[in-house]
């Protein structure tokens, strides 16, 4: 399939409710358009990021991929570190091809496919060390998908490429062990234990069911879910005792947070966030710790925003983002997040 196939197929597949976890990029999808508007912007073109080295003194603060201004850069994934300073990552496969880029949340660790080969592989920035992660030869880069655990130490692969027997996988970032999880289909979070939960289709689709797959046992918790839920790695807590989402699609008020009791499936709570000019919450994006939650936002005038939320509370932080990083689509934050007092 070509590239601009790719696009359509997921562009279809979003529209469709179908599993698709990698985001489509706005600004390249408007540049593509036939639309007779153009809109011409007045920056001025910044000089490219010099490419990411084999080593980094500091952790990555954000991953995210230029567009607009940007000439060749336009699609290369981009890291920011916690002084400021940014890199390309100009061997990963492009954003504008569907690549993937994550950032482990103690910013010292890159999984991204690579543009040659399009094998998945891990980086570690503090060492200098590249591994390969052993996926099935029958995923394509583009249709891998994949994230860390909170503390850096599980990394949860599948693929969205329609694959009904290939079964997802869990990374051991420390031992470098690979164990093939049970059930096929979709990882919807991992907790800091390595429990994993998984997502699957059940009676030709008509309802999804979520399990818990443990270290060394089988599946034993188990319940349905909506099948939204399955679009992300991020949605289980840190202690793996929570999932989390926004609560527009699970039947409770648009501007809410709702989490649910990982044993049971339960609803255990709802929460306003505490934002002024909150429009709606447009997705959720990962546990933060053990009771925030980072959240991708809509104001009422139409600005879309990252912000920290107690699930409990409701208290709110600003995520401060990089001045590129316009598409928050395109953005992946790690746990050196810079917020507003």
């Amino acid at each position: 399939m070509n590239r601009l196939g790719r696009r359509g197929f997921v562009f279809v597949s979003l529209m469709m409710g179908a599993v698709v976890s990698q985001p489509i990029n706005t600004a390249a999808a408007y540049r593509e358009s036939s639309t007779v508007h153009v809109e011409v912007s007045t920056r001025i073109a910044k000089p490219p990021a010099p490419t990411l080295p084999k080593k980094l003194s500091e952790p990555i603060r954000y991953a995210y991929s230029p567009c607009g201004d940007f000439g060749k850069t336009c699609g290369v994934w981009h890291v920011v570190t916690t002084s400021g300073k940014q890199w390309a990552v100009r061997d990963a496969l492009p954003d504008e091809d569907l690549g993937k880029i994550a950032v482990s949340p103690d910013g010292v660790r890159l999984a991204y496919v690579l543009a040659k080969g399009e094998r998945l592989v891990i980086r570690d920035l503090k060492r200098g060390t590249v591994r390969v992660v052993p996926t099935p030869k029958s995923w394509e880069g583009w249709e891998m998908s994949f994230g860390f655990s909170r503390n850096s130490r599980w990394l949860a692969v599948d693929s969205i490429g329609g694959h009904p027997k290939s079964r997802a996988i869990r990374y051991d970032v420390k031992t470098a062990k690979v164990l093939t999880l049970p059930r096929a289909c979709c990882v919807i979070g991992i907790s800091d234990v390595g429990t994993t939960f998984v997502a699957v289709h059940k009676d030709s689709a008509k309802t999804t069911e979520a399990s818990a797959v443990r270290p060394g046992r089988t599946p034993k918790v188990r319940f349905p879910i909506l099948p939204y839920l399955m679009l992300s790695k991020t949605h289980v807590s840190p202690d793996g005792h929570l999932l989390a989402f926004d609560g527009e699609k699970y039947g409770v008020p648009s501007r809410t947070i709702g989490t649910l009791d990982a044993k049971t499936g339960q609803i255990v709570s709802r929460v306003t966030p505490d934002i002024d000019g909150l429009r709606e919450i447009e997705s959720f994006v990962y546990w933060y710790d053990t009771s925030r939650v980072l959240i991708h936002i809509e104001t009422k005038g139409y600005e879309p925003q990252l912000y920290l939320v107690d699930v409990h509370t409701g208290r709110a932080e600003r995520v401060l983002l990089p001045e590129e990083a316009f598409d928050l689509h395109s953005v992946i934050v790690s746990s050196h997040v810079e917020v507003t007092e």
